[in-house]
């Protein structure tokens, strides 16, 4: 009888067992998991009102700048087609 193995035996979720057991230690002790959610959650750095607003208006922008390219692309590459067409007519 040949044993099968998976390709990576040290990866966690190659054993069918593993993911079982993680899933019950979250379950045995769900106050400890929200405590620990709640520390990672106060380590995280929150970006200031200031900066959002940087973010946003750069995100604006930028979509701004690439419509009207496109735009110009678009109009470029129409005159260029019927200027194409009315050659061959």
């Amino acid at each position: 009888m040949v044993e099968r193995r998976s390709p990576k035996p040290e990866v966690g979720g190659s054993i069918p067992s593993a993911p079982a057991k993680k899933l019950m230690n979250i379950m045995k002790n769900p106050l400890k998991f929200i405590q620990e959610v709640k520390q990672e959650a106060f380590k995280v750095t929150w970006p200031t009102g200031k900066e959002t607003m940087q973010g946003t208006l750069m995100v604006v922008a930028m979509a701004i700048i690439a419509s009207l390219f496109f735009l110009l692309l678009d109009q470029v590459l129409k005159f260029l087609l019927e200027l194409l067409l009315k050659v061959s007519m």
